[in-house]
């Protein structure tokens, strides 16, 4: 960035006040040197388009960044400008990824992409990471269709109560989960086609107890038996986090979709949660107890003492 910190009259802009923004254009001239990139966005609430340039130089590189109703150029400082710049290549790198997971139209496609998110290391896609997941995720039901509310709703509520391992979402595990077991898949010529897969058991819904594990329901189709799938996948004792992961395997012929088996894990869940809240008040009331018979036996003895 060459510019000097030109201020008149005008009011001055910062990185906050510049919001909602979005990629709608990404121009990449390599041998020219230079790219270009469009956003729509809001500058202190008011719709605008911002328009920003980066430049190769043989020293080094600089940008600029116009907006299109009253340029912004000259109203913001030196330090500003970095900060949105910032801002603008988390937009880049969110918007290039999101447009591309869009466009994936089958299960090896979003493989690969999984394996691209979890080797490119740049900085700003760091910062955004999560949603692209969560978009990835539901890109691989739209292909495989699994679109029943049924698995809407209990995905919906795991991320409400999961409670993250290693600073990882259910989403991300899931992710990773799925990348296992396509390999063990591969690696064993099995025949089987992962359907879909979903955190379930006590930790989707937070009631966890330390060193429970890790369940995962994987619908699949194929020849393969369920029972001999469970060995295969848990002969290398998975863990995430450092907590062991249970993968259950179903198919739709034997123990059900996970439409039909959710319900069961819903309920079973509920039911478990009302019990530890049973438990726990139960306890609460024991402690109360036994603090008022403590406190009714010093009176006690403080009265006979008196006597």
């Amino acid at each position: 960035m060459k510019r000097e910190n030109n201020r008149d009259e005008k009011e001055m802009i910062t990185a906050e006040d510049i919001t909602d923004i979005v990629l709608t254009q990404a121009e990449y001239y390599w041998e020219m040197g230079f790219n270009e990139f469009d956003f729509t966005c809001k500058i202190k609430g008011a719709e605008d388009v911002l328009h920003m340039r980066e430049q190769r130089h043989d020293d080094g590189s600089g940008f600029v960044i116009h907006s299109e109703k009253d340029d912004i150029w000259e109203r913001i400082a030196r330090t500003e400008a970095y900060k949105l710049d910032d801002k603008l290549q988390e937009a880049i790198q969110y918007g290039n990824y999101h447009k591309r997971i869009g466009e994936l139209a089958s299960i090896d496609d979003c493989n690969n992409m999984e394996f691209e998110l979890m080797e490119d290391d740049n900085v700003y896609l760091n910062k955004i990471i999560g949603k692209l997941w969560s978009e990835l995720a539901a890109k691989k039901e739209e292909i495989l269709g699994i679109d029943s509310e049924v698995v809407k709703e209990f995905r919906k509520k795991t991320g409400e109560m999961f409670h993250q391992i290693d600073g990882m979402s259910a989403d991300e595990i899931e992710s990773i989960v799925s990348d296992y077991i396509q390999r063990k898949i591969e690696e064993n010529n099995l025949d089987a086609t992962i359907v879909g897969i979903i955190v379930s058991g006590s930790r989707c819904r937070g009631i966890e107890k330390m060193g429970s594990d890790l369940d995962v329901v994987l619908e699949y189709k194929g020849n393969i038996r369920e029972d001999t799938f469970f060995d295969l996948l848990h002969e290398d004792g998975v863990k995430i986090g450092g907590v062991k992961v249970d993968i259950n395997p179903i198919t739709e012929g034997k123990t059900g979709t996970l439409e039909s088996y959710l319900p069961g894990i819903e309920k079973y869940l509920v039911q478990k949660k009302i019990a530890l809240q049973q438990k726990t008040s139960l306890r609460e009331k024991l402690k109360v107890q036994k603090s008022i018979t403590t406190k009714s036996k010093k009176d006690k003895k403080i009265n006979e003492i008196s006597r």
